[in-house]
């Protein structure tokens, strides 16, 4: 599988791959607005096609996800653009202590961060860096409880960088 080309091309790769997690919830491209706190949840609903998945997978409940690009630093290399892209994945699941939802969403972040070290298709810096304390792969910056919705949720942030080469003409 070929690196994605473009800024557009590796986050529609990413909301893919990010959404085939299993009961991952919902995937959005982008942060999501809404006007009142029935149009947040409306948009981070979620209910699993299959009841067993989790202990409250059966009942709607907010879990969900949105991807945003932070930063990109654009440098030159033997004639070509490398962009690499800082991206900010961060998601919610309503917080439910008689099942120790915190456990779930825990599971969840870890598929999700499986799920982007073993794709190799987003064009991520290798697994292995030159050095032994480099970090690759999917950091977890912040995780814990927040306000969502009205809703008392955990939250995580999840961040990582992504690569794309483009093509540098001189006019």
């Amino acid at each position: 599988m070929s690196t994605p080309s473009t800024l557009a091309d590796t986050r529609t790769a990413l909301q893919a791959l990010l959404g085939a997690v299993p009961a991952v919830g919902v995937v959005h491209p982008c942060e999501r607005y809404a006007s009142s706190e029935q149009g947040f949840k409306q948009a981070y609903q979620y209910t699993h096609a299959d009841p067993t998945a989790d202990d409250f997978a059966a009942d709607p409940h907010i879990r969900g996800w949105y991807i945003r690009r932070t930063a990109t630093a654009e440098t030159t290399r033997n004639g070509r653009i490398l962009n690499e892209h800082t991206w900010l994945v961060r998601g919610y699941l309503s917080f439910k202590d008689a099942i120790s939802s915190e456990l779930i969403f825990d599971e969840l972040v870890e598929r999700m961060r499986d799920a982007v070290r073993v794709d190799g298709s987003l064009g991520l810096p290798g697994l292995i860096g030159s050095g032994p304390f480099e970090e690759r792969g999917v950091q977890v910056a912040n995780a814990g409880p927040v306000l969502f919705a009205g809703v008392l949720c955990h939250s995580a942030a999840l961040e990582f960088k992504t690569h794309n080469w483009v093509e540098w003409r001189k006019r």
